[in-house]
């Protein structure tokens, strides 16, 4: 039964989705509209785990317009299809399906078209949440007629029967979704003050229940009215969309056997439901209280902008900690992260860790002593604090008094670049720091600890030491660099060493991450071909290597603490996307010529296979004069989810073309498409041994 219920809730989760289809795109601000989402969050209950709220405008429907375009024919719904299909069949699933591909028939003539396929209003606003576990989303229209003849129209196709129910004085359409071991779950419509709600509910609540669900009734306990907006502002979240996920909450549906939730899924799965255990009541006001310091995850986006093929999104999320003691000692920890990992363009990967080192052991015993001293009544809390007073972690100062002083460490890397004049076979553009109030005595110990640096006295000038006459085998250089102690080799690396001289040392981070895809997806090609000089295979490097450059994204990440808890912002250039493609089963009815990737880094021709609509696929290769056919196959295909599957197969093989034919024994195949383009893709088959294919159709 429990596993009917979360099959169920699956299909559910789909259903649900797909109704409110603009809603879906939401987080890239495509499809949000304006009514009054202040009157929506007015029926929200204050309860809720999740929220995700937008309002649209015109500037934003069509900005996408462009890149709306690429969606005809590009393979976007035969994925989401295939997806659906995978699931448990019904008659919903059919009504779903039909949606999907009423949307990606309709969304590539442009934002405005599609608003008003569906009666949406361009203007409008739009809500997501859950009602316990039953989800709910509100959006507003612009046309009520448009909307419901198409919901009829998609019913009429499909074969599913609409139901009609009054709740409230209200007419609800229905579509059943689930009716199975006592079980039955439907998908509602309602229409009402220009405002399509739907939801999913169930036979076994009331009618009070499925009044406040679809907006007819408030919760005795509303979302507060204002939380939403204040979250824009204090986040600078764009109005287009953002949201929270309520982690007290969760804690309070989940311990609290009383909660609406907590109801809401023993009816629906009774007794496969776990009673709470008795720790677990004895521990709820603890954990809930522990909870509460961090009550919230909260997102959104920052910026979204469509210029042509390429797209800027910047998106943010942070846990808020409302314990205002333990949020101070956090920030203590915040270091620096240097401006180069943010403002270069030449990077192909960067990383920084900002922390001062000064401040760890001191952080960790205030919240060590604020843990140990709490009034805790839940038995294992109450252990774990009687182990954590045995563990006094002021001893750890003896450690970090050997880095006293440090306030983060990084390291980029440009390039890599094959040379065989090199000792190592190559050029490295590449660079490490380590920040320090006091460098010169940092390089003092290294030149103590490190066996390249001993003996060597790095200048307090700035002037750079070459470790080459020293013995390494690259020209690689040590210096100090106003406040850090830098290494590196290759003239990129050089001018950021030379702009660390003059850069002003503050507590602006904790982490940060940079990373140019097609860069360092050639970066990562070049070590292959350098692993594979050494005898190394290179496939792995290759596999990662396509995938990077299947989509050209710059990214940039900056993490740390603030005076609201922890935040994440991400930073996303997407450059030519309308080359990025979605591999349908109908692109592979054709014939490909096959390559392999050697252990040498060299592609190696395999022979021509070919795909057909029935089902039925070959796979030939001829000698190397290509005069005649030594090897033939024959076998069944299936493609799903990027997957390439052969199997049944028959096949022959001879010597020469002068030789017998032999039988060859049954060998399934199973191979994932990567770097996806427009006449090639690659394919990774990954059992005992991996091999990498490139398909190039002819």
């Amino acid at each position: 039964m429990k596993g009917t219920f979360f099959k169920s809730a699956a299909v559910v989760a789909c259903l649900s989705s797909a109704a409110a289809f603009g809603f879906n795109l939401d987080v890239l601000g495509w499809f949000q509209k304006d009514n009054s989402i202040d009157s929506m969050i007015e029926y929200v209950p204050a309860d809720t785990a999740l929220f995700l709220g937008g309002v649209s405008n015109e500037e934003l429907v069509t900005s996408s317009d462009e890149m709306m375009a690429q969606l005809k024919g590009n393979g976007d719904a035969e994925v989401v299809m295939e997806l659906l299909e995978s699931l448990p069949p019904s008659k919903g699933l059919d009504f779903v399906n039909w949606l999907v591909k009423d949307y990606y028939d309709v969304a590539h003539n442009g934002g405005l078209e599609t608003f008003q396929h569906y009666g949406l209003d361009i203007e409008g606003a739009s809500v997501i949440y859950l009602d316990g576990v039953f989800p709910v989303a509100r959006i507003a229209l612009e046309n009520e007629d448009t909307f419901l003849t198409l919901i009829k129209q998609a019913a009429q196709e499909t074969d599913v029967t609409l139901g009609s129910e009054t709740i409230g004085g209200q007419t609800l359409t229905t579509v059943e979704l689930v009716n199975k071991d006592d079980v039955v779950l439907k998908l509602g419509f309602m229409i009402k003050d220009q405002v399509l709600t739907t939801a999913v509910i169930s036979q076994k609540e009331d009618k009070v229940a499925q009044e406040q669900r679809f907006a007819l009734a408030k919760p005795a306990q509303p979302m507060p009215a204002d939380s939403w907006k204040n979250d824009g502002e204090a986040y600078n979240f764009l109005a287009a969309s953002h949201g929270y996920m309520n982690l007290q909450n969760i804690a309070n549906a989940i311990l609290d056997k009383d909660s609406r939730t907590h109801k809401q899924v023993r009816a629906l799965i009774g007794d496969d439901l776990p009673e709470l255990s008795a720790a677990q009541m004895q521990c709820k006001a603890d954990i809930v209280n522990i909870v509460s310091g961090a009550p919230r995850i909260v997102f959104g986006v920052n910026h979204y902008d469509v210029q042509g093929d390429d797209m800027a999104l910047d998106f943010s999320y942070a846990l808020e900690i409302k314990n205002a003691n333990i949020l101070g000692e956090l920030n203590k920890l915040r270091g620096f992260i240097p401006s180069y990992l943010n403002g270069s363009s030449d990077l192909a990967l960067g990383l920084g860790v900002g922390v001062s080192s000064d401040m760890v052991s001191p952080v960790l015993t205030s919240l060590w002593r604020q843990f140990t001293t709490a009034d805790f009544s839940c038995e294992p809390l109450l252990t774990a604090q009687a182990k954590f007073r045995e563990q006094n972690p002021a001893a750890l100062s003896v450690f970090t008094s050997m880095a006293q002083n440090l306030s983060g460490v990084s390291f980029g890397i440009f390039d890599v670049e094959k040379n065989e004049s090199s000792q190592i076979g190559a050029n490295y553009d590449a660079i490490a720091t380590i920040t320090s109030e006091k460098p010169d005595v940092l390089a003092a110990l290294a030149a103590q600890y490190i066996p390249i640096l001993r003996g060597i006295q790095i200048p307090t000038d700035g002037s750079a030491v070459n470790l080459a006459d020293s013995g390494l085998p690259m020209d690689t250089f040590v210096a100090i660099k106003g406040k850090h102690l830098v290494a590196y080799t290759g003239e990129k690396s050089k001018q950021v060493a030379e702009q660390l001289t003059t850069e002003e040392v503050t507590k602006n981070g904790m982490v940060a991450i940079a990373m140019d895809s097609t860069k360092l997806g050639d970066l990562t090609m070049n070590l292959g071909q350098l692993g594979a000089n050494m005898g190394q295979d290179c496939t792995d490097l290759y596999t990662v290597s396509a995938a990077l450059t299947s989509v050209p994204f710059n990214l940039n990440i900056r993490e740390g603490f603030n005076d609201k808890g922890y935040e994440s912002s991400w930073s996303m250039y997407f450059k030519d996307l309308a080359k990025f493609k979605n591999i349908s089963r109908k692109d592979l009815l054709s014939s490909f010529n096959i390559e392999y990737l050697n252990e040498q880094c060299k592609w190696v021709a395999a022979g021509v296979e070919t795909f057909n609509e029935d089902g039925a696929g070959t796979f030939i290769d001829t000698d190397e004069a290509n005069s005649c056919n030594v090897y033939e196959s024959r076998f069944e295909w299936q493609y799903a989810f990027g997957m390439i599957e052969e199997t049944g197969s028959e096949s022959q093989y001879r010597s020469s073309c002068d030789s017998e034919w032999e039988q060859q024994e049954d060998v399934d195949f199973t191979c994932q498409i990567l770097g996806a383009k427009e006449d090639s893709f690659y394919c990774l088959q990954d059992d005992e041994y991996k091999t990498l294919y490139r398909y190039t159709r002819k």
